[in-house]
């Protein structure tokens, strides 16, 4: 995301993990490595949670933390259910999109999609469902259950989903293979590099 600019000051729009450390300095994970000191954030802490939000990042440290920055705006993301129950409906299509929204970092799944909404959308399900292929316990499938919401109108959105439910990968990158219905009930499939969340 060209963090290390060379600037004092930019603006970013990111997707990222809020943390607290164990003194209670909240923080937020942008990668599996970059954190980042929210200097204006400090009270806003309510649990760990990813969220879609905008930056002002001061290009400096602050402590353990890579840099400093300021939040423009915050909106938390809707985060889905992870579960080993095959029987889960979920036989809706939807498209991936290819983007820097969609990746896997800091032990979480984040999906950037477009489906098909009513004009008054009722809430559709999103399930990732693990433990479908025997051989490869990084091998997940997307359910997406529409709940019987009209086909009136193309739309997107973001859901995220907690991985560290997976087996523990000791601190190695192993490969998640995600699988799900697209157009024309086809299946897709698309892999990213995976490391457990410490």
């Amino acid at each position: 995301m060209g963090w290390d600019s060379g600037f004092d000051t930019r603006e970013f729009t990111a997707i990222l993990t809020i943390k607290k450390t164990p003194g209670d300095t909240v923080y937020f994970q942008l990668d599996d490595t970059t954190t980042v000191y929210p200097r204006n954030y400090q009270d806003g802490f309510t649990r760990m949670e990813r969220v879609y939000c905008g930056l002002s990042v001061l290009n400096r440290p602050t402590g353990r933390f890579r840099y400093t920055a300021d939040v423009i705006w915050l909106e938390s993301l809707e985060e889905g259910t992870v579960t080993s129950d095959s029987s889960v409906a979920g036989p809706d299509p939807l498209s991936v999109y290819e983007d820097w929204m969609t990746g896997v970092e800091d032990g979480y799944l984040t999906i950037h999609y477009e489906t098909y909404w009513g004009k008054n959308p009722v809430r559709h399900i999103f399930t990732l469902v693990t433990g479908t292929n025997p051989d490869d316990p990084y091998e997940v499938v997307l359910r997406h259950d529409a709940c019987g919401d009209a086909k009136e109108e193309f739309g997107e959105s973001i859901i995220c989903f907690d991985l560290n439910g997976l087996p523990d990968t000791g601190g190695a990158y192993k490969t998640l293979t995600l699988n799900w219905t697209s157009g024309g009930a086809a299946t897709s499939k698309k892999e990213f590099k995976f490391k457990t969340r410490k």
